[in-house]
């Protein structure tokens, strides 16, 4: 019980650090892939369009959602590492042939769409500030100076090694791009994803991985501190030249 309550603690405190000291509009959400359906958590009987679609709803509460409640986006439903039946597959391939005929996917590319790499049963998805279980991966929505501090934070911007880029299509491709890496992924997403989330134009998606989860709020505390010192230091120089 006690280490469950610690743990507990530890995403609230997490979510409430990520949205305080990154100013986010939306809380941050967790999600965690299952073997088999938890007998604690409730399933969902909605039906969305996407996987994506899902996040929106985990902003405000904690719920299973089963393989099958994935499969109208069979692309996503790939990309999260769910088993696809025949007409999914189907669907699939005829998803990517219209893509292809758009030049909008190249067909070398279809190989290497990220997908997450074990099998589930299902997601478990709901706000990190009170999840229930060890999440896979923790989603936020950003501005571009959000991300920059996070980036910062997170290590993607270091000229010292390989700075990395930020994803594009499909939006649902950072989960398993990030948990692969290990590390943070950020995404411009895709138009299907924007439609299905009714995302802010100017909101772009975050991934945290597990790896990084345990030392990420006093990495950005410190990060965010170093931000605080510099705008300090570039107003007082941008009033000085104003004055002069």
């Amino acid at each position: 019980m006690n280490e469950r309550r610690e743990k507990d603690m530890r995403y609230t405190e997490l979510a409430e650090s990520l949205q305080s000291r990154l100013k986010l509009c939306l809380p941050p959400i967790a999600l965690t892939f299952v073997k088999e359906p938890p007998r604690d958590i409730p399933r969902t009987d909605a039906v969305v369009p996407s996987s994506c679609a899902f996040w929106r709803r985990a902003e405000e509460e904690i719920f299973y959602a089963p393989a099958e409640a994935h499969f109208n986006c069979a692309l996503g439903a790939m990309v999260m590492g769910f088993q696809l039946p025949a007409a999914q597959m189907a669907k699939l391939e005829e998803d990517v042939k219209m893509m292809c005929g758009l030049s909008y996917v190249r067909g070398e590319e279809v190989e290497r769409v990220p997908k997450v790499p074990t099998p589930s049963a299902g997601i478990v998805y709901g706000p990190l500030r009170r999840f229930p279980l060890e999440p896979d991966a923790v989603l936020l929505w950003g501005t571009p100076q959000q991300a920059m501090v996070l980036s910062e934070c997170c290590g993607l911007i270091n000229w010292a090694g390989a700075p990395t880029g930020i994803l594009g299509r499909p939006g649902c491709g950072s989960i398993p791009a990030a948990l692969a890496a290990g590390r943070a992924v950020q995404s411009f997403g895709c138009t299907g994803m924007r439609i299905n989330t009714n995302i802010s134009p100017e909101l772009f998606l975050m991934v945290l991985p597990a790896a990084i989860l345990n030392t990420l709020a006093p990495d950005l505390e410190q990060t965010c501190g170093v931000h605080e010192q510099l705008e300090v230091h570039y107003r007082s120089k941008a009033a000085r030249l104003s004055a002069a």
